[in-house]
């Protein structure tokens, strides 16, 4: 019974957003889009079955700010939407996945082919020019999903754009846990599951706790992008109490390739 309303209730909420994308979203303004997509997404993880947990705040600061988060579920980016409105930038296949890959695309997500060598350059662009107009982005410098109990290295190309607009990087601490304050597995994402399997194991699990933890901000312009990664991995790292795993070297800084 609860996987069927847990269902039926997502459901539910996915066509209250498509239909605010279609008959909301081209005349409101930045500021109304920003607040119904906060609510869209506490609305998806209350549905869900998901509590949110939130230490730290958002920096506030004139201008943009780069979120940099560890990745662990699909359900990511609606934690840090919950809270802070923000730009993501996704694997160019979520675009492909049934009705929530459209709601991505239609809300402002970048989609990255990471095998073109090029389309690295072109995400780092885009994310320099939102940043520079004041907008804030977000991505996961580990370009893959973990299962929660250690980081991969976090990959600087993108963090390139923090540094050429002058932005602050914000890590993202992201964890989920049961009300005992054990990892849960129910939302990680790893391996060949399919996004189905991954729907259903969330909504028939009990005590989802979803954790997220804002870390001090980190001056863009006064770091490379490799030395940005390096903090922001260990901020967080720290924050999760998680094993440091060091970024490899990379050619000196220069325009970021599809090679970092």
């Amino acid at each position: 019974m609860l996987r069927v309303l847990r269902l039926g209730g997502a459901v539910v909420v996915v066509l209250v957003g498509l239909l605010i994308l279609a008959g909301v979203f081209p005349w409101a303004s930045r500021t109304l889009r920003q607040a119904l997509t906060m609510r869209w997404s506490r609305a998806l993880l209350a549905t869900l079955g998901i509590r949110l947990r939130v230490t730290g705040v958002p920096p506030e600061v004139a201008g943009g700010v780069m979120f940099a988060a560890n990745h662990l579920s699909w359900l990511d980016p609606f934690l840090v939407l919950a809270n802070c409105p923000a730009y993501f930038v996704a694997k160019s296949e979520v675009r492909s996945w049934p009705v929530l890959g459209w709601l991505a695309a239609q809300s402002g997500t970048l989609f990255i082919e990471r095998e073109r060598r090029h389309d690295v350059g072109r995400i780092s662009a885009s994310f320099t020019e939102l940043l520079r107009a004041g907008n804030n982005v977000a991505l996961f410098p580990e370009s893959t999903t973990g299962d929660g109990t250690a980081l991969h290295p976090f990959k600087p190309a993108l963090l390139q754009a923090a540094c050429a607009s002058n932005a602050y990087l914000c890590p993202v601490a992201i964890r989920y846990v049961d009300q005992a304050g054990r990892l849960h597995a129910a939302p990680v994402w790893v391996g060949d599951m399919n996004f189905a399997d991954s729907i259903l194991r969330i909504i028939a699990a009990r005590g989802i706790v979803a954790e997220l933890i804002f870390c001090p901000y980190i001056a863009g312009a006064s770091h490379t992008r490799r030395t940005l990664a390096l903090q922001a991995e260990t901020a967080i790292a720290i924050a999760l109490s998680l094993p440091v795993r060091r970024t490899p070297p990379e050619t000196p800084d220069g325009p970021p390739d599809a090679a970092q």
